[in-house]
Formats: C-alpha cells, structure tokens, sequence
C-alpha cells in the first residue's frame, strides 16, 4: 500500500490539472513536518524540438525531468530524516496504467537483469480529462514478480500544522 497525505494528493491534482493537455511530473518526499510534493519541469518539448528523430513525442505523451531538479530531488531525499516516496506524472485524456515506457525509465538495465533504478520508491500516474482528475494509481516493485504491480494507493487525512 501507497499512502499519501490528502494536502500532498490535492497538490499532484492539481499540477496536472494545470499543466493539461501535456503531461507533469514531479515526486514526492516525506520528511519530518510530513509529505511534500515537487513539482519538476518537463522538458519533453525542449528535446523534441531540438531532435524529433530521437524524441518524436512531445510533451501531451511523454515526460522527461529537467535534470537539476531531479537531482536536487535525489539530494534533498538523501538528506537526514528525508526520503523519496514516490515519482508522479500524468496521463491527460488516457487511464493511470503504468506503460511500457514507465517501467523503462523506472528501471537500470534490461531483460532479467533490470533492477528499480530507486528501490523502495513507488510511482503514481493520474489520469487528467479536461483538466480533471479521473484516477490515480500507484505502482511499486514486487521482487518476486521482477515488475512494477499495482499497489493500493491510499489518500491519508491531511496532517495538522503546528
């Protein structure tokens, strides 16, 4: 199970909400006043742009993170008491499957050698129709099937704030 605080849901929703008809992402981090949501840049469009023929889908199908961001990302979940819970992105005008592309970039490696390229983190895809979220999943590792399965992705009462 993939539990998310509601304020920490409510954030994802709406970042892709905002950033239909092309897709968003950004992660989630969990830490000692609670979850904190990251919105990252997607930079899709900057690559297809600048070469088609290696990216030939733009934004509406695809994400790639802004590689800073993503690395202060992976600094601040490595900083003490902090951890990376999840990556998000979203899937405007189609369901919250996790796709072949997803499970690529979420692994090192190919074939029966491929190994989570963040073990222990979880990955939820929304799915956004004109600006509305339809459904969010969650998917995780399961070391016995060596792929990414569904998880139950529970939305936790928000925390209060001191």
């Amino acid at each position: 199970m993939i539990e998310v605080d509601a304020r920490a849901m409510a954030a994802m929703r709406e970042h892709a909400e905002e950033a239909f008809p092309e897709e968003c992402c950004g992660a989630l981090l969990a830490g000692p006043d609670g979850q904190v949501v990251r919105r990252m840049t997607n930079i899709q469009n900057r690559l297809h742009a600048a070469d088609p023929a290696a990216h030939p889908r733009d934004a509406r199908t695809a994400y790639q993170m802004e590689p800073r961001e993503l690395l202060e990302v992976n600094r601040d979940g490595d900083r003490a008491g902090w951890r990376i819970v999840l990556f998000y992105h979203s899937h405007p005008s189609h369901g919250a499957y996790f796709s072949p592309t997803d499970k690529a970039r979420a692994l090192w490696g190919e074939g029966e050698d491929a190994e989570p390229a963040y073990p222990g983190v979880a990955y939820a895809v929304l799915s956004i129709y004109e600006r509305t979220l339809r459904d969010a999943k969650a998917y995780a590792w399961d070391e016995s099937a060596r792929d990414f399965v569904e998880r139950e992705l529970r939305v936790l009462p928000a925390r209060a704030r001191a």
